[in-house]
């Protein structure tokens, strides 16, 4: 199986030591925080943290970012 272009993109520095599903699909965020095996009680936690520390705006543009789910995976 090819590997998705999500997949392909997000290839580098970030996802060293994680295991990168290759049909990742960052445009799903429930299937790609599942494919990543982010818990939803621990993704939820690491949301709240960061709603905590930054200004409301810079949450919300990390948060809503497409490697969000990567970010959340490495955390």
């Amino acid at each position: 199986m090819a590997a998705s272009s999500d997949a392909k993109r997000v290839w580098g520095p970030l996802t060293e030591g994680l295991t990168v599903p290759r049909d990742l699909d960052l445009g799903n965020r429930p299937r790609a925080l599942k494919q990543l095996k982010v818990q939803l009680a621990a993704h939820s936690r690491m949301v709240a943290m960061i709603k905590q520390v930054l200004p409301e705006r810079e949450a919300g543009l990390l948060i809503g970012s497409r490697p969000w789910p990567l970010l959340a995976a490495r955390m």
